[in-house]
């Protein structure tokens, strides 16, 4: 049983006693997460979890709202009841973000024993692009723009605390998580081992082996099969309080 204290007020504390949930049975499934902006996830057995895109639904309506806000007075009550408005609408993408995430990592965690997830630096895959200069001093393309949609659609889908309730929710359940290095998982044939490169606009993955299956698949079950080979090594424990 786990206490917790929370402060109140000033000077004010209470205190409430939860009941520790218990381990989930061991079960023989394990499963690899390809998180990814065409699908939300490709899994390693073939499955796809398609991103609903909460953001991207929501964009105009959230664009009409906030240059409604820019026209306002600043200061003036119209101003702060446009403010709301705006909030209001990132409130509901974040809860429909969260209640997705919600639901897909607890039936992953009641299915299986062991997932597998890509180690991702989200922090380096959202930053801006950087700007590139000629010998003049004169600015060049530098996907900015591109990038821009990407690192957009990257926010939107909210890899991060997925893969954070991913762990919770796998460790109070006596399950366990398991990153990897994700160098090459999208190169490398998942059935032979020959790496086929791959532009980012190609999605789907052929090999002279005979192996033909959806590249995020592919990568997906590069995962599980890096994640085999070094289990053990990166078991996740239920925070302490």
């Amino acid at each position: 049983m786990k206490k917790y204290h929370h402060l109140a007020g000033p000077l004010l504390y209470f205190s409430c006693e939860v009941e520790q949930p218990e381990p989930l049975p061991v079960v023989e499934n394990e499963i690899a997460i390809d998180l990814g902006v065409t699908h939300f996830a490709a899994l390693s057995d073939g499955t796809f979890i398609e991103s609903p895109r909460y953001y991207r639904v929501s964009q105009k309506k959230l664009e009409k709202l906030q240059q409604a806000l820019s026209k306002k007075k600043r200061g003036s009550h119209r101003r702060k009841k446009a403010a709301k408005l705006v909030a209001k609408v990132h409130r509901k993408i974040a809860n429909q973000r969260r209640d997705f995430h919600h639901k897909h990592s607890t039936e992953l965690v009641q299915q299986h024993q062991t997932i597998v997830f890509e180690q991702l630096e989200i922090l380096n895959l959202t930053k801006h692009a950087k700007p590139r200069q000629d010998e003049t001093g004169k600015y060049l393309p530098n996907g900015a723009a591109a990038k821009s949609g990407l690192t957009k659609s990257i926010l939107d889908a909210g890899w991060g605390q997925f893969q954070q309730m991913c762990v919770s929710k796998a460790a109070y359940a006596g399950r366990m998580v398991i990153f990897v290095n994700p160098r090459y998982t999208s190169q490398v044939c998942s059935q032979c081992g020959t790496v086929r490169k791959k532009s980012l606009n190609e999605r789907w993955h052929s090999c002279e082996c005979g192996c033909e299956l959806d590249r995020d698949t592919n990568a997906a079950v590069n995962i599980l099969r890096l994640g085999r080979s070094q289990r053990g090594e990166t078991c996740v424990e239920a925070p302490s309080f």
